[in-house]
This record gives C-alpha cells, structure tokens and sequence, in this order.
C-alpha cells in the first residue's frame, strides 16, 4: 500500500501588482503658444492631419455617444458630473472620437476617458480633441491638462507625445523589503557609523552661537521638561502656548508629553509660564512681546538653528530656550537647554535626566556636524525649491511662502479633497512620515540634508499618484478570473 504524502499541493495565485515604482506623468499646457512651442513634432503632425481632414468638434453631455468609441463601455462612468466635460469629435455627419475631462485640482484638468474608432485613428482625432480643449481652456483658472501616465511602454509613449511638463508619479507603495524610511529627522541607519573627529571646541562654539550658557540633555521632551522644572513651578500649574503653526496639534502635543503634571491653554495669558514654539522652523510673532512681560518664558526651538550673527535671534527672547539637534543633524540623541548651565547633580536630582554617555557621544559628533551646517542649509534650500516647483504645477502652494532661514520641513497648505490628514495616510503608506495639523490643514514634510532631487520626487510622486483618478484601478488577473 502506497503511503499518501502529508503535504496537500495546491495552486497558489499570486497577482502581480506593479505601479510602484517612479516614473513620469505628463502635462499639457493650457497655453496654446506655450503648448505647441513644446509639444514634439509627432503630435503635432497629427492635429494638422485632423485640422486638415476637417474634423469637427461639439461639447455634449450625453454619455451613449462616447460609449460608441470607448473601448469598454462597461468601464465608463454612468453619470458626467456638473465640472466635466465631455467633447466629441466628427467627420463629416461621422461620428469618430470623445473625450472626457476633469478637474481634479484647482488649476488641473485631468484626461479622464478618450477613445476613436477606426476612422478617427485615421485622422488622427484625439490629438485633435487634446489640441481642443487647449483652445477651450486658454485663460481659464486652469493651467494643465493631466494627459496621463501608464507602466505600459506603448500607452506611455503615446502619453509622453503630449507632454509639454513632466512630473514624477507612482501608485501604489513599494514591498515592505524595498519601501525606504524618510522622517523629518535626518537620522537614518547609516549614521550609526561614524568617526570621532576632535575638530573644534564645540562648547566653546555652541555658547558663542546661542550667546548663552546652556546644559546639555538626552532629547528635546527631557530639555523642555527641564526648562519647565527649573522655573520651579507648582503642580498642576497653568502654561500658557503660543505657536507660529499648527498650535492646537502643538498643545496637545505638550499634554500628550507633561499633562499629568501642566495644564497647557493655548493663548492664556494669566498663566504660570508661557511657552513661545516657532514651529516647523516658523518664527512666532509674538515671542518678544510676550518675553517683555513679567510671566516667564520658554522658547521651544526646537525646528530652528540658523541665525545671522549679531540679530536678536530665536532663542535670545525667553527665559530658557530649547534646541533639538536630532531635528537638523544625523544624530539620534541630543538637545540643549539654553539660558544656564545646570550642574550634574541637578540635571540628576532635579531633572532626573543626567545620561553622561549620551552627552559625551553628542559632543563628539557635534564636532562631526557642527561645521557643516552651511552645506546642509544649501541643501534644505534645494529640497525646498523642488518641492514648491512640483506642488506648483498643481496649484498648491507652501503655508510659508518667502522662509527668512534655511528650512526645517516644507509646510504645505492642503487643499480639500487632498486634506492634510488624507496626505498624511497616504504618504505612510510609501514609507514617508510626516507632522500634520488638522485645524490649519497644514502638513509638514521632509526636508533636511540627508534628502536629495531623487527623494523629493518620491514623496511628491507618492502625493500625485493620489491625485490620479485611475490611481487604483487593477488589471483582472485573468488566471483568478478563471479558477
């Protein structure tokens, strides 16, 4: 008798599903001059070859004609929504090609659906419905007309013939094993090695540059913690919140982090102390007003480091002052308390945060770092710059337009239905994490030196791929369609 195997051998399906890695999409000016002075000279052969063969084109809204060219009936949409556009071209009494188009921000229009029969691919009648509704939307609000992207070679060639502005684009997120990590700190696996180098007098620098004493500790929520304990304040006493941006995510950050021991109200000026936090590298207006006044302040510094010499800089108004340098340097520990050195024995018994060897390990690499911030804030620039060029193309703009120091992140203002919180969730999913405050509708995003051309484009791409309303479409997988 034979003896049956143990195991049960089955057929296991496993659906490829690409689109996740970056590649161009392309735009079609809106702009006559500006779209024919760039589109390639293919395309425009064939708008003459269609101008010539006297096509004609008509604005409808009845979706049966352009069911009659779409290669799919049963994939078109059921209902044209009132900012749609449907337009249809004709040969003689000949019906040949349609094309539908959509807003989808507020100076984009997006080729939605377009399809010709075989006379309307001889005369070449969607690049004459693509020259049309350039002509229609010339000084319009909109910009762009979104022709498209595919991961299909012979569909993307036909979509870059139109491109007159490229931009960069992908669907869905890498593998887990192939999906990178970007933060808004620089820190990544690849600063753990590094060598000590005995540069420069870094205390002596730091105390010039912040023209204060100050104490080092472990990380930012340990020196604001600090700087809270060393104004001797009692239990459950009330701290007053000031932020540039983002205040009310910023408060609850703060009860998140203390409130078991503070009562945090935003804009209280009755309270105990008073914390002033120039967010996202954004300077609060009111910080040398409040600092004026008799109510101690705090300075939470920490998404700002860079100061001209001699000006009455961040850090220079209140009582303390808190710097994060995880937040601007590869580092994964440190920050100062500026405005008073604090012995050991203090930071011990009264900070109850004394960690000697991580202090050492910080001096040594702020030896490493300290010198480079001219070239880091050159490149935080460059990422910045190449962030406000691509949301531009879709009509988005930075909640700070004109930054007066090298930046932290790139704060964008969202723009409903692309909410800061939906791009937030989005961006997780490709490995991107950023801070977000929903009252303002502010998200802020990765910026710092560790970033290039190369990363700016993967988390733009990641957003635009959103944006793309065929973004989630998936190719039945025709082995499962027939198992």
């Amino acid at each position: 008798m034979t003896k049956k195997s143990a195991f049960v051998h089955s057929r296991i399906i496993v659906q490829y599903i690409g689109k996740d890695i970056l590649t161009q999409g392309a735009l079609l000016h809106l702009d006559p001059q500006k779209a024919w002075n760039a589109l390639r000279s293919r395309a425009k052969q064939g708008i003459r070859k269609a101008q010539k063969a006297g096509v004609k084109v008509v604005e409808s809204r009845d979706l049966s004609l352009i069911a009659q060219v779409w290669y799919n009936p049963d994939t078109l949409c059921t209902t044209l929504e009132p900012e749609q556009k449907l337009y249809l071209a004709y040969l003689q009494e000949q019906l040949i090609g349609g094309i539908i188009v959509t807003p989808v921000t507020r100076n984009t229009l997006f080729y939605h659906y377009g399809g010709t029969n075989e006379a309307g691919r001889a005369v070449e009648a969607n690049a004459f419905l693509l020259w049309h509704v350039v002509e229609q939307f010339n000084r319009s609000e909109y910009e762009y007309l979104d022709v498209g992207v595919s991961f299909r070679q012979e569909l993307q060639h036909y979509f870059q013939k139109y491109c007159t502005q490229p931009y960069p684009i992908l669907f869905h997120p890498p593998s887990d094993d192939s999906r990178p990590h970007i933060g808004l700190n620089p820190f990544s696996n690849g600063a753990l090695d590094w060598i000590e180098q005995q540069a420069v007098a870094i205390n002596t620098q730091l105390s010039e540059y912040f023209e204060a004493e100050f104490t080092y500790l472990p990380s930012w929520p340990f020196a604001l913690q600090s700087a809270l304990r060393a104004l001797d304040l009692p239990d459950s006493a009330t701290i007053g919140v000031w932020a540039s941006k983002g205040e009310a995510s910023y408060t609850a950050e703060l009860h998140r982090l203390f409130g078991e021991r503070y009562h945090f109200v935003a804009r209280h000026r009755e309270a105990d102390a008073i914390i002033v936090c120039h967010r996202w590298g954004i300077a609060c207006p009111e910080a040398d007003t409040l600092a004026a006044e008799s109510t101690p302040v705090i300075e939470d510094c920490r998404d700002v480091l860079y100061h001209s010499d001699g000006d009455a800089h961040l850090g220079s108004y209140g009582r303390y002052a808190v710097f994060d340098f995880t937040r601007w340097f590869p580092m994964q520990f440190g920050a100062i308390l500026a405005g008073d050195y604090f012995p050991d024995e203090t930071v011990w018994n009264k900070f109850h945060c004394l960690d000697i060897t991580k202090r050492n390990t910080v001096r040594e690499q702020l030896q490493i770092y300290w010198p480079q911030r001219a070239d880091q804030a050159d490149i935080r620039w460059n990422n910045w710059r190449r962030y406000r060029e691509l949301f531009a193309l879709l009509g988005m703009m930075p909640a700070d337009l004109k930054p007066k120091s090298p930046p932290f992140v790139f704060l964008l203002q969202a723009e409903a239905p692309y909410t800061a919180s939906v791009m937030q969730e989005r961006l997780e999913r490709f490995g991107i994490y950023t801070e977000t405050d929903t009252d303002e509708n502010i998200i802020a995003l990765p910026c710092h030196a560790g970033l290039k051309r190369g990363h700016i484009d993967y988390i733009f791409g990641a957003f635009r791929g959103m944006v793309n309303p065929c973004h989630t479409f998936v190719r039945d997988d025709p082995e499962k369609a027939g198992s």
